[in-house]
């Protein structure tokens, strides 16, 4: 079963241009719904990319792959890593290319009715809009403050402030453990936050998803790294971009062989442009080609005719 559509490019967008959604309950500081913006995100990237892995380990031990259509091959810039990371990525992120969609997730207290997670004093509502109606999703967490600090200095205000977070997010019979940190540090009228999410495989917890994101006055980053078996196999560096409505979403993949970039641009209601570029060689362009989300998986389509699905 593919991932479901249509959620949080919104979210996406409003944190890379380092503005925070305003949809959270009156109390909070600006960078506390920052935060719950990125744990939302973060959240639901990496459940998708998770979901998809035990859903083909369950079945088999990869994802099948196989040709369609005639050609040549698949073109020689495109390497068989490529696909795979490619097919990875867009499990992890086709929901934030998708739509517009901004009122997906609500917070609330947890409750006696939620009688399985006591521990846990906040949850995290996500409605997911599907093909035959919605999902709903839920997380639910604890954040503690674990250290703050706040001192004068030339009349200006240096504060500190470090808190963890652990929950558990809930897709129907599938939970997922989750831990997060958030470090704010302000000075006068500076200020610096990090972030770090991270979900474990509900089938082992040695594979996981880590995102971390960093922003201060100037410049704002994204960082997504996969650990299998506790050793992290790849790490990206992400950027959503919304120019002229024109949507897209450029990663930089690293591993310790190969450093490329991919620049996924929507193009219909399920197809997607990739440019394949290389690094190394000031960005230059390797190959142009299309990603197509079925029902069956990705069907990759090259400019030499040649087809795969994944």
């Amino acid at each position: 079963m593919k991932l479901k559509k249509s959620i949080l490019f919104g979210l996406a967008l409003a944190m890379t241009a380092g503005s925070a959604v305003t949809l959270v309950a009156c109390g909070k500081t600006n960078e506390e719904v920052s935060a719950q913006d990125f744990y939302a995100m973060a959240a639901l990237s990496s459940v998708n990319y998770l979901q998809e892995k035990d859903e083909a380990l369950s079945i088999s031990t990869a994802k099948k792959q196989r040709a369609l259509a005639q050609g040549d091959s698949r073109p020689q810039s495109v390497s068989q890593q490529d696909v795979q990371s490619l097919s990875s990525y867009m499990d992890m992120f086709q929901d934030m290319l998708a739509t517009d969609t901004t009122k997906y997730f609500t917070n609330s207290e947890v409750t006696q009715d939620d009688e399985y997670y006591q521990t846990y004093n906040l949850k995290m509502t996500f409605t997911i809009p599907t093909n035959d109606g919605q999902q709903d999703l839920v997380m639910y967490y604890k954040e503690v403050r674990t250290d703050t600090h706040e001192e004068i200095d030339d009349d200006e205000v240096e504060l500190e402030v470090n808190t963890t977070l652990e929950g558990v997010l809930v897709d129907g019979e599938n939970a997922y453990d989750v831990v997060g940190m958030r470090e704010y540090e302000k000075e006068g009228r500076e200020t610096e936050v990090s972030y770090e999410f991270t979900t474990y495989s509900k089938q082992n917890r040695s594979d996981y998803v880590r995102i971390e994101h960093e922003k201060d006055n100037e410049e704002i980053e994204y960082q997504y790294s996969i650990y299998k078996n506790g050793i992290k196999t790849s790490e990206t560096q992400v950027e959503f971009e919304n120019e002229r409505g024109k949507k897209s979403l450029e990663l930089e993949f690293k591993t310790n062989q190969t450093q490329v970039k991919y620049e996924i641009t929507k193009r219909s209601q399920n197809v997607y442009q990739v440019r394949l570029k290389n690094v190394a060689n000031k960005d230059e362009v390797k190959e142009v080609f299309t990603i197509e989300v079925t029902g069956q998986g990705y069907i990759f389509q090259y400019e030499n005719g040649f087809s795969e699905m994944v």
